[in-house]
């Protein structure tokens, strides 16, 4: 009877053993993490599925791109677009009511070529969007609870910016990247020096 008991209480006091050192351990590598601080409350409040990818994003892109978009506002979240049957890419974005974002703020585009943005204004303010690609500048006005669509060529691979021009809504918030996957032709990064790639 007393050897029964006994075999019970030290199992228990050995699985309580490794649990305190199974969490020790899990503490100890969060805390050498950049990312801990994203177990703050009031960061996990701001965790959807936009603002996950846009994280994730983040260790696949060599130091200049990632310096560039973690300036993001956090909230815009990512999104990657679809290439349709035509070649052409799509992907949506939207501005909430009351919101100065625009959601998502980060596009992923797989490959360079002619990327179609639908942007629909949810905000009772009228915006814009002002688009840069490999033609020059591009500009579709948002009156209020309207949409519209803009078509912008990016065939290099890098960042490029959209923003609201309107009074400062830009500097509140609404700024927005598109990000082009892919390698550079070799004559586009003859002067730029050599990047850390993810995994090298």
């Amino acid at each position: 009877m007393h050897d029964g008991i006994e075999t019970r209480r030290s199992y228990h006091a050995t699985r309580s053993a490794h649990i305190a050192l199974l969490a020790g351990v899990s503490l100890s590598a969060l805390a050498a993490c950049d990312y801990v601080r994203l177990l703050r409350p009031s960061v996990l409040r701001q965790l959807n599925p936009r603002v996950v990818r846009l994280v994730n994003e983040f260790p696949q892109l060599d130091n200049p791109n990632e310096e560039i978009i973690a300036r993001l506002p956090g909230h815009g979240g990512l999104s990657e677009a679809t290439v349709g049957e035509d070649g052409v890419m799509h992907a949506a974005v939207r501005v909430p009511a009351d919101q100065f974002v625009w959601e998502p703020a980060l596009i992923v585009a797989p490959r360079g070529g002619v990327l179609e943005l639908r942007f629909s204004n949810e905000d009772h303010r009228a915006h814009a969007v002002m688009l840069e690609g490999n033609e020059g500048e591009w500009m579709l006005d948002l009156p209020m609870h309207s949409a519209g669509v803009a078509r912008v060529r990016v065939d290099q691979p890098g960042v490029y910016k959209f923003t609201c021009p309107v009074a400062n809504h830009g500097a509140r918030g609404m700024l927005g990247l598109i990000l082009v996957r892919g390698d550079v032709a070799a004559e586009a990064r003859l002067d730029r020096p050599t990047q850390r790639r993810p995994g090298h």
